[in-house]
């Protein structure tokens, strides 16, 4: 409407009458163009990857197993490409080993995982969890004596096993001095079941990780049910870096763990021996 001075304007609700129309007229016509397909929205589900060859995911997600098998097997050698492969064989060039070694009669060797079972092994901490690139990335290399008291075990232990920056963690030595010691203990308790009672560790050295080191373990002393071992771990030069005190105990419940004495002559019998 004109006012006196002959110019427009406009009232509230008239300005609130043709916005409103606008905003029909919005609305509208954003609806038409959606029915007609000139407009649509975009979401997660729409945007999908590129491929290399300009085909969609549903083109590439139809792998043929055999391609998908090839696919996994490139992978797979090229992780081992960066990855440094540590075997038994470099093991057992270790000083210690070859002492072992050239002693037949007095040294024979037995497996570090039992059962052998993969199955069985993977459920386990230390060759399941543990045994891993960068980890235990070997099997542990044994020997044992012909009294079935001291034990020799060569293992690498790798940089994953860390705590402090390439310094193997304490607690991976303490659950490596656990695993080691039970050996001995194993051997001699009644019924071969030997359940730990308690383990000391002393830290001398830093364990420096990514190399050989060495434990050696003994019977120190045994009692009825109870067994008292020793251990030590050495580097590959021979020098100590911590050591341990550990009890182990043969429970009275037969039930608890069932006997053992079975599985002796089959671990023994892994490897060939004079005893």
């Amino acid at each position: 409407m004109l006012n006196s001075k002959g110019k427009y304007v406009f009232s509230r609700s008239m300005l609130a009458v043709w916005a409103g129309g606008y905003i029909l007229v919005g609305i509208s016509s954003t609806l038409v163009a959606v029915s007609q397909g000139w407009l649509r929205f975009a979401n997660d589900a729409d945007e999908k990857p590129a491929v290399e060859d300009g085909s969609n995911d549903t083109e590439s997600s139809e792998m043929t197993d055999a391609e998908m098998h090839k696919l996994l097997e490139d992978q797979v050698d090229v992780i081992d490409a960066k990855l440094p492969r540590m075997t038994d064989a470099e093991l057992l060039q270790s000083t210690a080993a070859r002492e072992c070694l050239d002693n037949p009669d007095e040294w024979k060797r037995v497996p570090f995982f039992w059962p052998r079972s993969d199955i069985k092994r993977k459920s386990a901490f230390v060759p399941g969890t543990m045994y891993a690139e960068n980890k235990l990335s070997v099997e542990p290399v044994v020997f044992m004596n012909r009294d079935r008291k001291q034990f020799v075990v060569i293992t690498h232990i790798g940089k994953e096993m860390c705590g402090h920056d390439d310094i193997v963690h304490g607690g991976v030595q303490a659950t490596l001095f656990d695993e080691i010691t039970a050996r001995p203990a194993f051997w001699n308790l009644p019924r071969n079941v030997a359940l730990t009672a308690s383990l000391k560790i002393a830290y001398h050295k830093p364990a420096i990780a990514d190399q050989i080191f060495v434990f050696r373990t003994h019977l120190a002393k045994m009692e009825g049910r109870k067994a008292e071992i020793a251990a030590q771990l050495e580097d590959s030069q021979g020098n100590l870096l911590s050591e341990a005190e550990a009890l182990y105990i043969s429970p009275k419940n037969a039930t608890l763990v069932q006997d053992q004495t079975s599985q002796v002559e089959k671990i023994e019998n892994v490897f060939p021996g004079n005893f």
